[in-house]
């Protein structure tokens, strides 16, 4: 779904160019593009059911549960696989759902997982990015997914956290990536070490450069 909604979105507006000079305006644009497909197959799926009401609470809370978990479930992977078209798309190297220690698997790591594996390989020329459509408690599973990274990045399209979960992240060198257009929802003294996209981009292309 996730390919058919960019698929949509580019063939309608045509420019695939934004994909390196605009990068987090097409993130943004191709989750709203299949938010809006979602929704349309969604309702050709339940809507006969809801419309056709409940022959108990039971059956309600079910089927609400199951169409709440099935939503969250196409959040949480269709922002990997929108940031796998946009790395791509830039020319990064990486690779995703990498096993390192205790079968841990980060979103991605850059440039690739066998120089994770490789102990000569400078550390610091790694990049750890976890992706999560909302942080909440959850970031903190980024923390340990990569024992030979000190700082992880995380990619979220969370609109705002509070300070104080934002120092509680800092203070595990967690560090936030955000669609440029969602950085303002921050508070002002974190904004300046929050990552747009585009920054996160250049970044990793700086870090593992050869």
């Amino acid at each position: 779904m996730s390919a058919a909604a960019r698929q949509i979105y580019n063939d309608v507006f045509d420019h695939l160019e934004n994909i390196v000079e605009k990068p987090d305006h097409e993130l943004l644009e191709w989750t709203n593009m299949e938010y809006d497909l979602f929704q349309r197959i969604e309702e050709v799926q339940y809507g006969g059911v809801i419309r056709g009401g409940f022959a108990s609470m039971q059956d309600f809370i079910d089927t609400a549960n199951s169409v709440l978990n099935r939503r969250k479930s196409r959040a949480g992977k269709s922002l990997e696989y929108h940031l796998e078209a946009i790395f791509q798309g830039n020319k990064l190297n990486y690779e995703s759902q990498v096993i390192t220690e205790e079968r841990k698997r980060p979103d991605f790591i850059f440039p690739s997982g066998s120089v994770y594996h490789n102990p000569a390989y400078p550390a610091d020329k790694i990049v750890v990015l976890g992706a999560k459509t909302t942080c909440k408690d959850r970031w903190r599973q980024v923390i340990n997914e990569a024992d030979r990274v000190k700082t992880k990045y995380l990619c979220t399209l969370q609109q705002g956290i509070s300070p104080q979960q934002l120092s509680e992240m800092e203070s595990e060198n967690v560090v936030l990536v955000v669609p440029e257009k969602y950085i303002k929802a921050y508070p002002k003294e974190h904004r300046e070490k929050i990552f747009s996209l585009a920054k996160f981009i250049q970044f990793v292309r700086e870090k593992t450069a050869v």
